[in-house]
């Protein structure tokens, strides 16, 4: 799979994951739900995409998400700094 499908397929699974928390009814969220709108969420943000196509991408889909930017109460579900972290590039594997 290449870095834009990637990066595609990390934000196609987190909205399906925001998918099924929004169609719940109102009352307690399942703990399987919960596991899996968080795990979407870090896979995406963690994801350090190798093309520049794949960081415009994820920007464009986390900017606009609550999860990343903060909702209602303003206080998004990441640090600036693992928001950031997901932007750069990958460190040099030393050969030891």
């Amino acid at each position: 799979m290449d870095d834009l499908s990637t990066v595609q397929f990390l934000i196609n699974d987190h909205k399906a994951a925001m998918d099924r928390y929004d169609n719940l009814p109102d009352g307690d969220v399942p703990d399987d739900v919960d596991a899996e709108m968080t795990r979407a969420a870090e896979a995406l943000c963690t994801y350090r995409p190798a093309t520049l196509e794949g960081v415009h991408l994820k920007a464009e889909y986390m900017m606009s998400c609550d999860v990343f930017v903060g909702g209602e109460s303003g206080e998004p579900e990441f640090t600036q700094a693992q928001l950031v972290s997901g932007f750069l590039p990958a460190r040099a594997v030393s050969e030891g």
